[in-house]
């Protein structure tokens, strides 16, 4: 099945037209990419709608000059296991309502006890066994180690779950890349901040979160137990959870909005630039990978040029780096709209050494589209016949305005 995504881009004076922005430029260079993490209930409108707020809230505390460097972006995790596992345990109580399970679930109705601490009861057992098994992990790894190899700072605002997933990502980096990644913990269904245990660890929990209070009365002693609550407003919030993230966390001039706020200047201002290992562009492709010896990243330009790790020069991009050893990134880019052409770039993957199952993450950017894409591979791609096996096109056309528009699809 294919997949369009489409934007109008114009390359004059280094600049892009949107149909519902004004000029900005598609070549800025960003420093810091600030990510919102949800929590399991979140669908991916709400959790966009977190992200805008946290923009908002850095749009009117910096400076115009240092507001333009920032980027914001999603981490979105897409859980479905614990409100299947919700289900199948409750419809029994529901006399097979399923329109009442959900309508419960999505705050639609009055939610009994029985459910809410079926619920809490589900949500404190997703531990990091389960993160490891998800897409979603993989996918937010991918993404930061590809902004921190091109020079930027990942500040991860994370909330309820969202914690979980930062943890462990976090876990997941190098000892360079951690240096230059933060995260403002929010609701933290976890035990820890980034491997920070302690009370001096920072995080903003409120005392009337009756999600994170429900978890700690259960004292099941499992990994994934919350912190204590460490923050309270001056009023009640509308939400009867208590633990929405725009609802309870960011009421205008609230307690919690404020300390939320300072913690992500903080980190702004605090984290460490990474070194930069590769160039951003109008274009990126980025690969990464699990343990396996080496998989190629290639990808084939409109010219006819064939860019990979033999000849990492092409004529309108390059492989700015080449992995030989493991995890990666591999990165492709097309520098600036001097050398962008229309056409057809195509990306490929080659399982060029190693002998076990490998799952391969390519995440791709053409202009202000980004997509990441998963591709399993196993030993028998290694040494074919039919080379590199096509995973994704990126199409750049021409339109009568003297733009671009772009078009990634599988």
């Amino acid at each position: 099945m294919k997949i369009y995504v489409y934007i109008l881009i114009t390359c004059l004076f280094g600049g892009l037209l949107l149909a519902e922005t004004s000029f900005a430029s598609i070549c800025d260079e960003k420093e810091t990419v600030i990510f919102f993490g949800n929590g399991i209930k979140a669908t991916e409108k709400k959790a966009y709608d977190s992200r805008n707020i946290i923009k908002q809230q850095m749009e009117t505390k910096l400076p115009p000059e240092e507001f333009e460097l920032l980027d914001f972006k999603l981490s979105y995790n897409d859980t479905h296991t614990l409100p299947l596992d919700l289900l199948e345990s409750s419809v029994q109580i529901l006399t097979g309502n399923i329109s009442g399970f959900w309508r419960y679930l999505w705050e639609l109705a009055p939610v009994p006890d029985w459910f809410a601490d079926k619920f809490i009861l589900l949500s404190s057992v997703l531990d990091y066994s389960a993160l490891l098994t998800t897409d979603s992990l993989a996918k937010h790894v991918s993404s930061y180690k590809t902004a921190i190899s091109e020079g930027k700072k990942i500040i991860l605002v994370a909330h309820s779950q969202g914690n979980m997933f930062g943890n462990q990502a976090y876990n997941i980096l190098s000892s360079d890349e951690k240096r230059s990644f933060g995260m403002v913990s929010v609701a933290n269904a976890d035990n820890n901040v980034l491997g920070n245990y302690t009370e001096q660890a920072v995080y903003t929990t409120l005392i009337n979160d009756r999600a994170i209070s429900k978890l700690i009365d259960l004292q099941l002693h499992l990994p994934t137990s919350p912190m204590n609550p460490n923050t309270e407003n001056l009023t009640v919030s509308e939400d009867a959870w208590g633990h929405s993230f725009i609802a309870s966390y960011m009421v205008e001039g609230s307690v919690s909005e404020t300390q939320i706020t300072g913690d992500i200047l903080t980190a702004l201002y605090n984290l460490p630039e990474p070194y930069q290992l590769v160039e951003p562009g109008v274009i990126t492709v980025a690969l990464t990978w699990g343990p396996a010896p080496d998989i190629d990243l290639h990808v084939y330009e409109p010219n006819g040029s064939h860019v990979y790790w033999y000849y990492m020069q092409g004529i309108s991009g390059s492989l700015d780096r080449d992995d030989r050893s493991h995890y990666g990134p591999e990165h492709y880019h097309v520098p600036s709209c001097d050398t962008l052409e229309r056409g057809l770039y195509e990306i490929a993957l080659d399982y060029f050494e190693g002998d076990y199952p490998e799952i391969a993450t390519v995440q791709i950017e053409a202009g202000l589209l980004s997509r990441t894409i998963e591709i399993p591979m196993t030993s028998e791609d290694y040494g074919t016949t039919s080379g590199p096996v096509r995973i994704a096109n990126i199409r750049v056309i021409n339109d009568e305005s003297g733009g671009y528009e772009f078009e990634i699809f599988e």
